[in-house]
């Protein structure tokens, strides 16, 4: 992805990762925002009203990075999450993966904004 300006108010940054072609801005709210990738893992980005563009890049950069596909099976894999999506425990962590390495590289992406 190309990089020509620095986004400059949250709303430019929330187009830019809605322009991403992999992720999407699913929520948002006066202190936190979800990114969403293509299987539907999602991180939850808080910050400070008060919080400048670039701590939120930096935060958000920190949380995608951080997303852990280990741990959010564990967090999710229960009778009920099964009977609901009918997914194989190997066909969930795969899908896990697959959203883990699109979050580190939007993260890669963000980093160079």
């Amino acid at each position: 992805m190309e990089h020509k300006n620095k986004v400059t108010s949250l709303q430019e940054f929330f187009d830019w990762i809605n322009n991403s072609e992999t992720c999407c801005v699913t929520e948002q709210d006066s202190d936190y925002f979800v990114v969403e990738a293509p299987n539907n893992a999602d991180v939850y980005v808080h910050y400070d009203e008060d919080d400048g563009i670039e701590i939120v890049v930096a935060k958000t950069i920190e949380k995608l990075r951080d997303f852990d596909a280990d741990e959010r099976f564990t967090e999710l894999w229960e009778p009920a999450f099964v009977a609901q999506n009918h997914f194989r425990p190997s066909q969930f962590i795969k899908m896990l993966q697959e959203d883990a390495e699109t979050f580190r590289e939007l993260a890669g992406d963000l980093a160079e904004l």
